[in-house]
């Protein structure tokens, strides 16, 4: 094996450890979120449930500027106006593929939006991705800047959920930093320099 194989191993695995040290956040000029499935902080998370099987999505977003959110779940493949949607919403701040808004709030500050959810008929036998919508409106230069984030891949199963669906929404807002802290700037910097890296190796052959 030569040196530039062994340097392009090398690259793969440092923005392997580099992209799951960063799953922790996602953030731009505006904000920093971080998206939780069933309490576990996710970028896109594979999962079983049943149908009527409850599940929690919660997004915490810390705002840079001053912003005003607008956010809400959906499906992938699914109209929004469809009748017919693969998840309900057992109880959160707005109904499947409605709007909910967190209005008025200043830099520094945290927002929270959690809905419990559960897979209705439609969904059994199938796999389907539940996504958050955000809408970023920065008040201080007047622009909006919306982002579709899949929360989880979700299969499911044909069963019939026997369960109790009792769960507990947190409060809904608070104020502070999200707890954990990462640089999602670094992994940006590794994939440049891996796509550098691929160019100069493809020459060379």
């Amino acid at each position: 094996m030569d040196m530039m194989n062994k340097m392009m191993i090398c690259l793969i695995l440092i923005v392997s450890i580099s992209l799951m040290d960063n799953v922790n956040a996602v953030e731009n000029e505006l904000v920093e979120y971080e998206v939780y499935y069933n309490d576990q902080i996710t970028t896109v998370y594979d999962a079983d449930l049943k149908v009527g099987e409850p599940a929690t999505i919660k997004a915490v977003v810390y705002l840079k500027k001053n912003v005003d959110i607008s956010t809400g779940i959906t499906a992938t493949g699914f109209r929004d106006d469809d009748p017919n949607q693969p998840y309900k919403v057992i109880e959160g701040p707005s109904k499947f593929t409605k709007t909910a808004r967190h209005h008025g709030h200043n830099a520094t500050e945290t927002v929270t939006f959690e809905w419990i959810i559960c897979p209705t008929d439609v969904a059994a036998g199938w796999t389907i991705p539940l996504n958050i919508d955000f809408k970023f409106f920065d008040r201080d230069e007047k622009e909006g800047f919306p982002i579709e984030f899949t929360a989880a891949n979700i299969c499911v199963s044909d069963e019939q959920y026997s369960g109790s669906v009792a769960h507990t929404i947190t409060d809904p807002s608070s104020i502070g930093q999200p707890s954990s802290e990462s640089s999602p700037g670094f992994g940006v910097l590794i994939a440049v320099l891996s796509i550098v890296l691929i160019v100069l190796w493809m020459r060379k052959k």
